[in-house]
């Protein structure tokens, strides 16, 4: 790096060997969509982590957190050998996201992350951006606009990185065409070291709710398979805390469902927790 070149904006570069999981698989031996980011999280979180030192401390509550906001992941659907390790090739980066004014709302760090077998054949993909954030009730306070001096980085990354938003995924201007009869409760099991429910749960749970919107509507599930998800994540869950999924069709071919979850108090006309994309395509013969 030149002595004039701004030290925040840096590019890490991975590349790991990632033992596969059984429970990882589906029985055609590929990574099912929502295992995705077992892989290419120690990729993403592991070099930054490093570069951050104690940046990250969980139990200091006034501490800085940076918590995903938005994921992109997605599954070839090719199947694996679980005898040998698979490689994750990933470049991550800082940068700033502004807001309508052109100031910066958030310093943010992007990171594209692909899965290899040994040959070389791609079996999954994930883009994950995190946001540097606080603790605080304030939403003007949760704001980090500039990187903590201790760092050694500089102030601002040259970089900027847009960052998606829930009204990119789906259209509120629309009732959901599904929803659940009842409320269901986030529970202990589903949570993480940030404290709040883990960014996969979400995928995982709607997936369950699509299956049965799409079953319901008479797809034959034994051809489908969850191939793309795109998430983003605006406010977080907590354990014992309720929420309510809906869903609308997006697109026919491919087929694309959109997905939401509320608060459980929250009614249509306040903005959903979080919000999935969900893109499902048909087996191979």
């Amino acid at each position: 790096m030149s002595r004039n070149q701004n030290r925040a904006d840096r590019i890490v570069r991975t590349r790991l060997k990632e033992s596969v999981g059984f429970q990882t698989l589906t029985e055609k031996r590929a990574i099912r969509l929502a295992s995705v980011s077992e892989y290419v999280g120690r990729s993403h979180f592991m070099p930054w982590h490093r570069i951050l030192g104690g940046l990250h401390d969980f139990t200091n509550m006034a501490g800085i957190f940076t918590p995903l906001v938005y994921v992109d992941l997605e599954t070839t659907d090719a199947p694996c050998d679980p005898q040998h390790k698979v490689e994750v090739r990933g470049e991550s980066y800082l940068g700033r996201a502004l807001d309508e004014s052109g100031a910066v709302r958030n310093i943010v760090r992007e990171g594209i992350h692909t899965v290899l077998d040994g040959s070389g054949t791609t079996l999954a993909r994930g883009t994950m951006l995190n946001v540097f954030t606080r603790y605080d009730p304030d939403p003007a306070r949760r704001r980090v606009t500039e990187l903590p001096p201790e760092l050694g980085l500089g102030s601002l990354p040259s970089r900027v990185i847009q960052v998606p938003r829930v009204e990119d995924l789906v259209d509120l201007s629309h009732n959901p065409e599904f929803e659940d009869a009842q409320n269901h409760a986030w529970h202990y099991g589903q949570t993480d070291l940030n404290r709040h429910i883990n960014g996969t749960v979400y995928l995982r749970v709607l997936e369950e709710f699509v299956a049965d919107v799409l079953h319901g509507a008479g797809h034959d599930l034994k051809r489908l398979y969850a191939a793309r998800a795109r998430i983003v994540y605006r406010k977080p869950g907590f354990r014992g805390e309720t929420y309510r999924r809906v869903a609308w069709f997006r697109s026919e071919a491919p087929l694309i469902l959109a997905g939401a979850f509320y608060k459980g108090a929250d009614s249509l006309a306040d903005a959903p927790a979080v919000a999935v994309e969900l893109t499902l395509l048909q087996h191979g013969a």
